[in-house]
């Protein structure tokens, strides 16, 4: 049975303020067709929750029913986008279900990106690794600074495996020797690296200038293109033998066997039970 998705009055800051969603231009009335959703633990480098990517997948199955939301912008508070996944938060749950049910958040989060109606564009801010850049490869848009940022799949470094459908996405984007080249280094690269050419689709000067450029975008976007034949055309170009829905059933359990729990545990200094 199809779930009903309840479209909102406004948008509220959610996650216990850990994702705040603005108008843009902000101090409009009601619903603007550009949102803004902004990842809001700057102090943690807004590290991604549990409660986070719970919020984020309802917002993008929220707006692709709201008509009145045309474009969806992505970014970071202070100096970064996202230090990854908040190791610190409870995975007991998920820990408990068979392994072959098991489902990676960060790939369900990477989903909702992905099957949004709605063009979402990220803005990159600062600093992204781990699930902060992996998950937004699902976007239809980045945007990122030449300066005052670094990019990174750090898996390898840490003993952990690729997640959030980035197996599906990254190689297509960057070809599979970048690809391969990015997860056995495991190191951080600024946005025009040679091995990160493909990943954004616009690069600016400076940090500052990242979100700006973003607006700009969405404002184009909603001025000239059919919502509908956007949408389309981009799931046309992923849609093909292999599918984000079938790398997501492959990351999903090896997030889950001891190796990785073994990582977790150590991080924390912690042993495993």
């Amino acid at each position: 049975m199809a779930t009903t998705v309840e479209i909102p009055q406004v948008y509220a800051t959610s996650a216990e303020g850990e994702i705040k969603v603005s108008n843009y231009p902000e101090a409009a009335p009601g619903v603007t067709p550009i949102l803004i959703v902004t990842l809001n633990r700057p102090k943690k480098l807004n590290a991604i929750t549990g409660n986070m990517i719970i919020a984020l997948i309802k917002l993008f199955e929220t707006v692709t029913v709201d008509d009145r939301v045309k474009a969806v912008i992505v970014t970071g508070a202070g100096k970064a986008f996202s230090a990854g996944i908040d190791l610190s938060m409870d995975t007991s749950k998920l820990q408990n279900e068979p392994v072959g049910e098991m489902r990676d958040p960060g790939g369900t989060l990477a989903l909702a990106m992905f099957n949004c109606s709605k063009p979402v564009i990220v803005a990159y801010n600062g600093l992204a690794v781990g699930i902060g850049m992996t998950s937004t490869l699902a976007a239809a848009i980045r945007v990122a600074p030449r300066t005052g940022a670094e990019f990174g799949f750090p898996f390898a470094r840490i003993g952990l495996t690729m997640e959030s459908c980035s197996s599906f996405f990254l190689p297509r984007m960057v070809g599979y020797s970048n690809a391969t080249y990015l997860l056995t280094t495991g190191k951080r690269y600024p946005a025009d690296a040679q091995v990160l050419n493909g990943v954004f689709a616009e690069l600016v000067d400076t940090p500052e200038e990242v979100l700006p450029r973003a607006i700009a975008l969405a404002e184009d976007i909603i001025s000239n293109v059919s919502p509908l034949a956007a949408y389309l055309n981009r799931q046309l170009i992923w849609r093909n033998e292999g599918s984000a829905e079938g790398a997501h059933l492959v990351d999903s359990p090896l997030l889950y066997d001891m190796d990785h729990l073994e990582f977790k545990s150590s991080f924390f200094n912690k042993p495993v039970e």
